[in-house]
Protein backbone atom coordinates (compact mmCIF):
# COMPACT_ATOMS: atom_id res chain seq x y z
CA UNK A 1 0.00 0.00 0.00
CA UNK A 2 1.37 3.63 -1.00
CA UNK A 3 2.02 5.53 2.01
CA UNK A 4 0.07 8.86 1.94
CA UNK A 5 1.01 12.36 1.14
CA UNK A 6 1.39 14.69 4.38
CA UNK A 7 -1.08 16.93 2.09
CA UNK A 8 -3.89 13.99 2.06
CA UNK A 9 -3.47 13.47 5.86
CA UNK A 10 -3.49 17.34 6.19
CA UNK A 11 -7.03 17.49 3.74
CA UNK A 12 -8.73 13.96 5.88
CA UNK A 13 -7.87 15.97 9.32
CA UNK A 14 -9.66 18.76 8.04
CA UNK A 15 -12.47 17.16 6.67
CA UNK A 16 -13.48 15.91 9.94
CA UNK A 17 -12.57 19.06 11.96
CA UNK A 18 -14.30 20.88 9.49
CA UNK A 19 -17.70 18.64 10.21
CA UNK A 20 -17.27 19.07 13.80
CA UNK A 21 -16.49 22.46 13.54
CA UNK A 22 -20.14 23.58 11.71
CA UNK A 23 -21.61 21.88 14.38
CA UNK A 24 -19.93 23.85 17.13
CA UNK A 25 -16.64 25.23 17.53
CA UNK A 26 -15.53 24.74 20.98
CA UNK A 27 -16.48 22.97 24.00
CA UNK A 28 -17.50 26.56 25.82
CA UNK A 29 -19.78 27.32 22.59
CA UNK A 30 -21.35 23.34 23.63
CA UNK A 31 -22.09 24.62 27.44
CA UNK A 32 -23.10 28.45 25.78
CA UNK A 33 -25.89 26.65 23.44
CA UNK A 34 -28.61 24.29 25.63
CA UNK A 35 -30.56 23.44 22.19
CA UNK A 36 -27.56 21.01 21.50
CA UNK A 37 -28.07 17.04 21.31
CA UNK A 38 -25.56 15.15 24.15
CA UNK A 39 -23.88 13.98 21.11
CA UNK A 40 -22.77 17.61 19.61
CA UNK A 41 -21.99 18.94 23.20
CA UNK A 42 -19.72 15.67 23.39
CA UNK A 43 -18.52 15.91 20.13
CA UNK A 44 -17.41 20.04 20.84
CA UNK A 45 -14.91 18.69 23.94
CA UNK A 46 -13.14 16.98 21.22
CA UNK A 47 -9.43 17.76 20.79
CA UNK A 48 -7.17 17.41 17.96
CA UNK A 49 -3.60 17.45 17.08
CA UNK A 50 -2.71 20.99 15.54
CA UNK A 51 -2.40 20.64 11.87
CA UNK A 52 0.74 20.76 10.65
CA UNK A 53 1.95 21.21 7.02
CA UNK A 54 4.74 22.76 5.64
CA UNK A 55 4.18 25.11 2.83
CA UNK A 56 6.45 25.33 -0.13
CA UNK A 57 9.02 27.44 -0.71
CA UNK A 58 10.48 28.85 -3.80
CA UNK A 59 14.27 28.06 -4.54
CA UNK A 60 13.30 24.40 -2.23
CA UNK A 61 10.60 22.71 -2.99
CA UNK A 62 9.99 25.02 -5.95
CA UNK A 63 12.38 26.04 -8.63
CA UNK A 64 12.36 29.06 -10.65
CA UNK A 65 14.22 29.58 -13.56
CA UNK A 66 14.77 33.31 -15.66
CA UNK A 67 14.66 31.91 -19.98
CA UNK A 68 16.82 33.84 -22.20
CA UNK A 69 14.05 35.47 -23.54
CA UNK A 70 12.41 36.76 -20.29
CA UNK A 71 9.85 34.69 -18.95
CA UNK A 72 9.87 33.31 -15.68
CA UNK A 73 9.25 29.44 -14.60
CA UNK A 74 7.91 27.88 -11.73
CA UNK A 75 8.46 24.58 -11.77
CA UNK A 76 7.30 22.05 -9.01
CA UNK A 77 7.12 18.00 -9.45
CA UNK A 78 4.85 15.54 -8.15
CA UNK A 79 4.84 12.31 -9.09
CA UNK A 80 1.68 10.87 -7.05
CA UNK A 81 -0.88 11.48 -10.24
CA UNK A 82 0.31 10.48 -13.56
CA UNK A 83 -0.57 13.98 -14.60
CA UNK A 84 0.95 17.57 -15.87
CA UNK A 85 -0.03 20.81 -15.86
CA UNK A 86 0.85 24.00 -16.66
CA UNK A 87 -0.68 28.01 -15.93
CA UNK A 88 0.50 31.12 -17.28
CA UNK A 89 0.33 34.24 -16.46
CA UNK A 90 0.00 37.57 -18.30
CA UNK A 91 0.65 41.12 -16.91
CA UNK A 92 -2.50 42.59 -18.68
CA UNK A 93 -6.24 42.89 -17.93
CA UNK A 94 -8.99 45.16 -19.15
CA UNK A 95 -7.63 47.74 -16.37
CA UNK A 96 -6.45 48.61 -20.22
CA UNK A 97 -8.16 48.63 -22.49
CA UNK A 98 -10.30 51.89 -23.82
CA UNK A 99 -13.02 52.75 -22.72
CA UNK A 100 -14.69 52.88 -26.54
CA UNK A 101 -13.66 49.31 -26.66
CA UNK A 102 -14.58 48.31 -22.84
CA UNK A 103 -14.79 44.52 -23.62
CA UNK A 104 -11.95 43.71 -25.74
CA UNK A 105 -9.48 42.23 -23.23
CA UNK A 106 -12.04 39.65 -22.23
CA UNK A 107 -13.17 38.98 -25.92
CA UNK A 108 -8.97 38.19 -26.80
CA UNK A 109 -8.68 36.03 -23.78
CA UNK A 110 -11.59 34.07 -24.62
CA UNK A 111 -11.17 33.85 -28.76
CA UNK A 112 -7.33 32.73 -27.88
CA UNK A 113 -8.22 29.46 -26.90
CA UNK A 114 -11.97 29.13 -29.59
CA UNK A 115 -9.94 30.93 -32.45
CA UNK A 116 -7.60 27.91 -33.35
CA UNK A 117 -3.92 29.50 -34.30
CA UNK A 118 -2.39 30.36 -37.03
CA UNK A 119 -1.22 26.87 -38.06
CA UNK A 120 -4.54 25.22 -36.77
CA UNK A 121 -8.48 25.62 -37.72
CA UNK A 122 -10.63 25.86 -34.51
CA UNK A 123 -11.74 22.52 -35.52
CA UNK A 124 -8.25 20.88 -35.75
CA UNK A 125 -7.08 22.36 -32.33
CA UNK A 126 -9.80 20.83 -30.69
CA UNK A 127 -9.47 16.89 -32.57
CA UNK A 128 -5.91 17.18 -31.41
CA UNK A 129 -7.24 18.53 -27.64
CA UNK A 130 -9.66 15.82 -27.42
CA UNK A 131 -7.51 13.17 -28.72
CA UNK A 132 -4.84 13.47 -25.86
CA UNK A 133 -7.71 14.28 -23.33
CA UNK A 134 -6.60 17.72 -22.53
CA UNK A 135 -7.97 20.71 -21.31
CA UNK A 136 -6.56 23.88 -22.56
CA UNK A 137 -8.33 27.34 -21.64
CA UNK A 138 -7.44 31.07 -21.86
CA UNK A 139 -8.66 34.56 -20.51
CA UNK A 140 -8.04 38.04 -19.52
CA UNK A 141 -9.74 39.12 -16.54
CA UNK A 142 -9.06 43.16 -15.05
CA UNK A 143 -5.87 42.98 -13.45
CA UNK A 144 -4.34 39.97 -15.34
CA UNK A 145 -4.84 37.71 -17.97
CA UNK A 146 -3.61 34.32 -18.52
CA UNK A 147 -4.17 30.20 -19.86
CA UNK A 148 -4.11 26.96 -18.37
CA UNK A 149 -3.29 23.10 -19.36
CA UNK A 150 -4.01 19.75 -18.05
CA UNK A 151 -3.31 15.85 -19.60
CA UNK A 152 -1.80 13.30 -18.44
CA UNK A 153 1.78 13.40 -18.44
CA UNK A 154 2.12 10.41 -21.25
CA UNK A 155 0.42 13.50 -23.59
CA UNK A 156 2.90 16.13 -22.17
CA UNK A 157 5.19 16.67 -25.34
CA UNK A 158 1.95 17.02 -27.69
CA UNK A 159 -0.31 18.81 -25.23
CA UNK A 160 2.55 21.25 -24.61
CA UNK A 161 3.38 22.19 -28.59
CA UNK A 162 -0.50 23.09 -28.66
CA UNK A 163 -0.41 25.05 -25.82
CA UNK A 164 2.75 26.86 -26.47
CA UNK A 165 1.20 27.34 -30.15
CA UNK A 166 -2.27 29.16 -28.29
CA UNK A 167 0.01 31.09 -26.32
CA UNK A 168 2.26 32.58 -29.40
CA UNK A 169 0.13 32.72 -32.17
CA UNK A 170 -3.51 32.61 -32.03
CA UNK A 171 -5.80 32.86 -34.64
CA UNK A 172 -8.33 34.95 -33.74
CA UNK A 173 -10.47 32.87 -36.26
CA UNK A 174 -13.25 36.07 -37.19
CA UNK A 175 -15.96 33.10 -37.26
CA UNK A 176 -15.36 32.54 -33.51
CA UNK A 177 -15.16 35.97 -32.80
CA UNK A 178 -18.54 36.35 -34.40
CA UNK A 179 -20.23 33.62 -31.91
CA UNK A 180 -18.43 34.84 -28.83
CA UNK A 181 -19.28 38.46 -29.68
CA UNK A 182 -23.35 37.80 -30.19
CA UNK A 183 -23.15 35.37 -26.89
CA UNK A 184 -22.06 38.78 -25.53
CA UNK A 185 -25.28 40.30 -27.00
CA UNK A 186 -27.33 38.17 -26.16
CA UNK A 187 -26.21 38.98 -21.99
CA UNK A 188 -26.70 42.36 -22.70
CA UNK A 189 -29.59 42.22 -23.92
CA UNK A 190 -30.78 40.40 -20.98
CA UNK A 191 -28.89 42.01 -18.13
CA UNK A 192 -32.38 43.07 -16.36
CA UNK A 193 -33.66 39.91 -16.19
CA UNK A 194 -32.46 38.87 -13.07
CA UNK A 195 -31.82 40.98 -9.86
CA UNK A 196 -28.84 40.22 -8.81
CA UNK A 197 -26.99 40.90 -11.66
CA UNK A 198 -28.40 44.53 -11.81
CA UNK A 199 -27.39 44.89 -8.06
CA UNK A 200 -23.92 44.26 -8.77
CA UNK A 201 -23.73 46.15 -12.03
CA UNK A 202 -24.88 49.23 -10.79
CA UNK A 203 -23.31 49.22 -7.09
CA UNK A 204 -20.11 48.73 -8.81
CA UNK A 205 -21.01 51.51 -11.16
CA UNK A 206 -22.18 53.58 -8.26
CA UNK A 207 -18.94 53.12 -6.25
CA UNK A 208 -16.33 53.49 -9.24
CA UNK A 209 -18.20 55.32 -12.20
CA UNK A 210 -16.32 54.88 -15.21
CA UNK A 211 -12.95 54.03 -13.83
CA UNK A 212 -13.14 49.92 -16.08
CA UNK A 213 -13.92 48.40 -11.78
CA UNK A 214 -17.23 50.42 -13.11
CA UNK A 215 -17.50 50.08 -16.76
CA UNK A 216 -21.12 48.74 -17.96
CA UNK A 217 -20.71 46.39 -21.09
CA UNK A 218 -22.40 47.87 -23.89
CA UNK A 219 -23.13 46.61 -27.69
CA UNK A 220 -21.90 48.98 -28.74
CA UNK A 221 -18.60 48.92 -27.54
CA UNK A 222 -17.78 46.10 -28.96
CA UNK A 223 -20.02 45.22 -32.19
CA UNK A 224 -17.40 46.80 -34.47
CA UNK A 225 -14.42 44.97 -33.06
CA UNK A 226 -12.45 42.65 -35.56
CA UNK A 227 -9.78 39.57 -35.59
CA UNK A 228 -7.03 42.35 -36.07
CA UNK A 229 -8.06 44.41 -32.98
CA UNK A 230 -7.81 41.27 -31.01
CA UNK A 231 -4.31 40.55 -32.48
CA UNK A 232 -2.97 44.13 -31.96
CA UNK A 233 -3.91 43.67 -28.07
CA UNK A 234 -2.58 39.84 -28.19
CA UNK A 235 1.04 41.52 -29.67
CA UNK A 236 0.72 44.40 -27.36
CA UNK A 237 0.93 42.08 -23.73
CA UNK A 238 1.21 38.61 -24.88
CA UNK A 239 5.21 38.89 -24.51
CA UNK A 240 7.69 36.25 -22.89
CA UNK A 241 8.91 39.18 -20.34
CA UNK A 242 5.83 39.80 -19.49
CA UNK A 243 4.90 35.78 -18.34
CA UNK A 244 4.75 33.99 -15.40
CA UNK A 245 4.78 30.35 -16.64
CA UNK A 246 4.38 27.40 -13.75
CA UNK A 247 4.79 23.85 -14.70
CA UNK A 248 3.19 20.91 -12.15
CA UNK A 249 2.84 17.47 -11.91
CA UNK A 250 4.91 14.18 -13.41
CA UNK A 251 8.20 15.34 -14.86
CA UNK A 252 11.82 15.60 -14.78
CA UNK A 253 12.66 18.77 -14.23
CA UNK A 254 15.76 18.80 -16.08
CA UNK A 255 13.70 17.18 -19.23
CA UNK A 256 10.84 19.64 -18.92
CA UNK A 257 13.06 22.70 -19.13
CA UNK A 258 14.44 21.77 -22.07
CA UNK A 259 11.13 20.47 -23.74
CA UNK A 260 9.43 24.21 -22.72
CA UNK A 261 12.75 25.91 -24.45
CA UNK A 262 12.42 24.05 -27.26
CA UNK A 263 8.25 25.09 -27.31
CA UNK A 264 8.97 28.83 -26.54
CA UNK A 265 12.35 29.22 -28.06
CA UNK A 266 12.40 27.48 -31.18
CA UNK A 267 15.76 26.85 -32.94
CA UNK A 268 13.91 27.30 -36.28
CA UNK A 269 12.68 30.31 -37.12
CA UNK A 270 8.79 29.97 -36.71
CA UNK A 271 6.35 29.70 -40.00
CA UNK A 272 5.15 33.23 -39.06
CA UNK A 273 8.81 34.78 -40.03
CA UNK A 274 9.62 35.05 -36.25
CA UNK A 275 10.43 33.00 -32.78
CA UNK A 276 9.34 34.56 -29.49
CA UNK A 277 11.90 36.78 -28.35
CA UNK A 278 11.33 39.35 -25.47
CA UNK A 279 10.06 42.57 -25.98
CA UNK A 280 9.00 46.49 -25.04
CA UNK A 281 5.45 46.14 -23.19
CA UNK A 282 4.01 49.56 -23.64
CA UNK A 283 1.15 49.47 -21.10
CA UNK A 284 -0.61 52.36 -20.72
CA UNK A 285 -1.01 54.10 -17.55
CA UNK A 286 -3.57 52.59 -15.39
CA UNK A 287 -6.72 54.58 -14.07
CA UNK A 288 -6.28 56.04 -10.64
CA UNK A 289 -9.12 55.48 -8.43
CA UNK A 290 -9.55 59.10 -5.97
CA UNK A 291 -11.33 57.19 -3.34
CA UNK A 292 -14.25 59.02 -1.98
CA UNK A 293 -17.86 57.83 -0.61
CA UNK A 294 -21.57 58.14 -2.37
CA UNK A 295 -23.63 58.03 0.79
CA UNK A 296 -27.52 57.78 0.07
CA UNK A 297 -30.04 55.74 -0.73
CA UNK A 298 -30.49 54.37 -4.76
CA UNK A 299 -33.10 52.97 -5.59
CA UNK A 300 -33.94 50.21 -8.78
CA UNK A 301 -37.50 49.49 -9.41
CA UNK A 302 -38.51 46.18 -10.02
CA UNK A 303 -41.48 43.92 -9.47
CA UNK A 304 -40.16 41.41 -7.86
CA UNK A 305 -41.09 39.82 -4.71
CA UNK A 306 -37.85 39.86 -2.47
CA UNK A 307 -35.65 43.17 -2.08
CA UNK A 308 -32.22 42.83 -2.78
CA UNK A 309 -30.10 45.18 -1.11
CA UNK A 310 -26.36 46.05 -1.05
CA UNK A 311 -24.66 48.90 0.80
CA UNK A 312 -20.66 49.70 0.67
CA UNK A 313 -18.17 52.09 -0.01
CA UNK A 314 -14.31 51.99 -1.39
CA UNK A 315 -12.00 50.42 1.03
CA UNK A 316 -8.26 49.35 1.06
CA UNK A 317 -5.70 48.29 -1.73
CA UNK A 318 -4.04 45.40 -1.61
CA UNK A 319 -0.98 44.87 0.61
CA UNK A 320 -2.40 46.86 3.28
CA UNK A 321 -0.55 46.07 6.54
CA UNK A 322 -3.83 45.29 8.54
CA UNK A 323 -5.79 43.05 5.78
CA UNK A 324 -5.08 40.33 8.62
CA UNK A 325 -7.39 42.13 10.87
CA UNK A 326 -9.69 43.20 8.35
CA UNK A 327 -10.48 39.63 7.23
CA UNK A 328 -11.19 38.72 10.65
CA UNK A 329 -13.46 42.13 11.37
CA UNK A 330 -14.80 40.96 8.38
CA UNK A 331 -15.42 37.49 9.52
CA UNK A 332 -17.19 38.18 12.59
CA UNK A 333 -19.33 41.26 11.14
CA UNK A 334 -20.43 39.21 8.13
CA UNK A 335 -18.27 37.15 6.46
CA UNK A 336 -18.71 34.13 8.57
CA UNK A 337 -21.95 32.75 7.68
CA UNK A 338 -23.41 31.10 10.08
CA UNK A 339 -21.55 32.50 12.97
CA UNK A 340 -21.40 36.06 12.21
CA UNK A 341 -23.34 39.05 13.43
CA UNK A 342 -25.38 39.66 10.51
CA UNK A 343 -26.43 36.20 9.94
CA UNK A 344 -27.25 35.62 13.42
CA UNK A 345 -29.08 39.47 13.98
CA UNK A 346 -30.88 39.15 10.82
CA UNK A 347 -31.43 35.71 9.53
CA UNK A 348 -31.76 33.67 12.45
CA UNK A 349 -32.74 36.02 15.35
CA UNK A 350 -35.46 37.70 12.89
CA UNK A 351 -36.01 35.70 10.00
CA UNK A 352 -35.64 38.46 7.61
CA UNK A 353 -32.86 36.57 5.16
CA UNK A 354 -31.95 33.18 4.26
CA UNK A 355 -28.67 34.57 2.92
CA UNK A 356 -27.35 38.16 4.30
CA UNK A 357 -23.24 38.61 4.34
CA UNK A 358 -20.51 41.30 4.21
CA UNK A 359 -17.59 41.22 2.25
CA UNK A 360 -14.37 43.59 2.31
CA UNK A 361 -11.81 42.78 -0.68
CA UNK A 362 -8.15 43.22 0.54
CA UNK A 363 -6.70 42.26 -2.67
CA UNK A 364 -7.68 44.43 -5.17
CA UNK A 365 -4.46 46.26 -6.44
CA UNK A 366 -6.46 49.55 -6.31
CA UNK A 367 -9.11 50.44 -3.63
CA UNK A 368 -11.52 47.16 -3.46
CA UNK A 369 -14.98 47.18 -1.52
CA UNK A 370 -16.31 46.46 1.52
CA UNK A 371 -19.68 45.56 1.34
CA UNK A 372 -22.84 43.83 2.72
CA UNK A 373 -25.51 42.46 1.36
CA UNK A 374 -28.99 40.64 1.37
CA UNK A 375 -32.18 38.92 -0.03
CA UNK A 376 -35.63 40.10 1.93
CA UNK A 377 -39.00 39.82 1.62
CA UNK A 378 -40.29 43.41 -0.10
CA UNK A 379 -42.44 43.65 3.49
CA UNK A 380 -39.15 43.32 5.44
CA UNK A 381 -36.95 45.61 3.47
CA UNK A 382 -36.35 48.33 5.92
CA UNK A 383 -36.45 46.49 8.82
CA UNK A 384 -33.33 44.39 7.03
CA UNK A 385 -31.14 47.61 6.12
CA UNK A 386 -32.07 48.75 9.91
CA UNK A 387 -30.56 45.66 11.22
CA UNK A 388 -27.85 45.81 9.05
CA UNK A 389 -26.56 49.59 9.67
CA UNK A 390 -26.64 48.22 13.46
CA UNK A 391 -24.66 45.88 13.69
CA UNK A 392 -21.80 47.80 11.16
CA UNK A 393 -22.10 50.43 13.95
CA UNK A 394 -21.85 48.51 16.83
CA UNK A 395 -18.71 46.57 16.28
CA UNK A 396 -17.09 50.16 16.17
CA UNK A 397 -18.46 50.66 19.50
CA UNK A 398 -16.70 47.87 21.82
CA UNK A 399 -14.21 45.04 21.85
CA UNK A 400 -15.76 41.54 20.08
CA UNK A 401 -16.28 38.94 22.60
CA UNK A 402 -12.57 36.64 22.85
CA UNK A 403 -14.98 33.09 21.64
CA UNK A 404 -16.20 35.52 18.17
CA UNK A 405 -12.71 36.67 17.99
CA UNK A 406 -11.23 32.53 18.55
CA UNK A 407 -13.95 31.42 16.25
CA UNK A 408 -13.00 33.92 13.23
CA UNK A 409 -9.10 32.39 13.50
CA UNK A 410 -9.54 29.19 13.84
CA UNK A 411 -11.96 28.72 10.91
CA UNK A 412 -9.09 31.10 8.64
CA UNK A 413 -6.47 28.73 10.35
CA UNK A 414 -8.46 25.15 9.72
CA UNK A 415 -9.33 26.07 5.70
CA UNK A 416 -5.94 27.67 5.36
CA UNK A 417 -5.32 23.62 3.42
CA UNK A 418 -7.69 24.10 0.81
CA UNK A 419 -5.37 26.36 -0.51
CA UNK A 420 -3.11 23.77 -1.18
CA UNK A 421 -5.33 20.89 -2.31
CA UNK A 422 -2.56 20.11 -5.38
CA UNK A 423 0.28 21.24 -7.04
CA UNK A 424 -0.97 23.43 -9.49
CA UNK A 425 -2.91 25.52 -7.14
CA UNK A 426 0.02 25.68 -4.82
CA UNK A 427 2.04 27.24 -7.88
CA UNK A 428 0.16 29.33 -8.64
CA UNK A 429 -0.26 31.15 -5.63
CA UNK A 430 3.62 31.32 -5.65
CA UNK A 431 3.28 32.73 -9.19
CA UNK A 432 0.61 35.22 -7.87
CA UNK A 433 3.14 36.33 -4.87
CA UNK A 434 5.53 37.55 -7.19
CA UNK A 435 2.98 39.14 -9.77
CA UNK A 436 1.27 41.12 -7.23
CA UNK A 437 4.50 41.55 -5.34
CA UNK A 438 3.94 40.46 -2.41
CA UNK A 439 6.74 39.31 0.38
CA UNK A 440 8.46 35.99 -0.30
CA UNK A 441 7.36 34.83 2.51
CA UNK A 442 3.81 35.70 2.81
CA UNK A 443 2.26 31.94 2.68
CA UNK A 444 4.93 30.97 5.34
CA UNK A 445 3.86 33.88 7.38
CA UNK A 446 -0.21 33.97 7.07
CA UNK A 447 -1.48 31.97 9.96
CA UNK A 448 1.01 33.52 12.06
CA UNK A 449 -0.04 37.17 11.22
CA UNK A 450 -3.86 35.98 11.08
CA UNK A 451 -3.21 34.65 15.11
CA UNK A 452 -1.90 37.97 15.88
CA UNK A 453 -5.03 39.34 15.48
CA UNK A 454 -6.39 40.56 18.98
CA UNK A 455 -10.04 41.80 19.91
CA UNK A 456 -8.47 45.61 20.03
CA UNK A 457 -7.25 45.36 16.64
CA UNK A 458 -10.41 44.47 15.45
CA UNK A 459 -12.40 47.23 16.91
CA UNK A 460 -9.13 49.35 15.47
CA UNK A 461 -9.78 48.33 11.92
CA UNK A 462 -13.30 48.41 12.34
CA UNK A 463 -13.03 52.47 13.47
CA UNK A 464 -10.60 53.46 10.82
CA UNK A 465 -12.13 51.46 7.66
CA UNK A 466 -16.06 51.09 8.19
CA UNK A 467 -17.49 54.40 7.19
CA UNK A 468 -21.41 54.29 8.21
CA UNK A 469 -21.82 57.87 7.61
CA UNK A 470 -20.60 57.21 3.82
CA UNK A 471 -22.44 54.32 2.83
CA UNK A 472 -23.56 53.99 -0.54
CA UNK A 473 -27.16 52.05 0.06
CA UNK A 474 -28.81 50.22 -3.01
CA UNK A 475 -31.81 48.36 -3.16
CA UNK A 476 -33.66 46.50 -6.20
CA UNK A 477 -37.42 45.79 -5.75
CA UNK A 478 -40.68 46.57 -5.67
CA UNK A 479 -40.63 50.25 -4.30
CA UNK A 480 -44.38 50.71 -3.45
CA UNK A 481 -44.25 47.63 -0.99
CA UNK A 482 -41.45 48.37 1.41
CA UNK A 483 -42.90 48.13 4.89
CA UNK A 484 -41.25 51.81 5.25
CA UNK A 485 -39.66 54.20 3.13
CA UNK A 486 -36.25 54.15 2.86
CA UNK A 487 -35.56 57.99 3.14
CA UNK A 488 -34.72 58.29 6.93
CA UNK A 489 -31.07 56.28 5.74
CA UNK A 490 -30.74 59.17 3.63
CA UNK A 491 -31.44 61.54 0.36
CA UNK A 492 -33.31 59.26 -2.04
CA UNK A 493 -32.25 58.78 -5.71
CA UNK A 494 -34.42 56.50 -8.28
CA UNK A 495 -31.80 54.87 -10.85
CA UNK A 496 -34.17 53.54 -14.05
CA UNK A 497 -33.73 50.43 -15.56
CA UNK A 498 -33.01 51.22 -19.06
CA UNK A 499 -33.20 48.51 -21.47
CA UNK A 500 -29.88 48.22 -23.36
CA UNK A 501 -29.61 49.39 -27.13
CA UNK A 502 -29.08 46.31 -29.43
CA UNK A 503 -28.67 47.36 -32.88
Amino acid sequence: MHKRSSLTKALTIFFISTFLFSALTSGLLAQERPRLSPAAKKIATFEYEELKWKVPEVGKEVKRKVLRNGMILYLMENHELPTFEMRAIVRTGSIYEPVEQTGLASLAGTVMRTGGTRSMTPDELNRRLEYVGARLSSWVGSESGGASLSCLSKDTDEALQMFADVLMHPGFNEEQLELEKEKRKDAIRRRNDRPGSILNREFNHLLYADHPYGRIQEWEQIKDLTPEDLKRFHQRYFKPNNIILGVAGDFNTKRIIKKIEKAFLPDKIWQAGKSWKKGRVDSPARPKITKSYRPGVYLIEKEITQSNVRMGHLGVKLGNPDEYAIRVMNFILGGGSFTSRMTSKVRSDEGLAYSVRSSFDTGSKDYGTFSASCQTKVGSTHRAIELMLEEIKKIQEGLVAEEELQTAKEAYINKYVFNFTDPISVLTQLMYIEYNDRPKDYLQTYLDNVRKVTREDVLRVAKRYLEPEGLTLLVVGDIPKFDKPLDDFGGITVIPLEEPRID
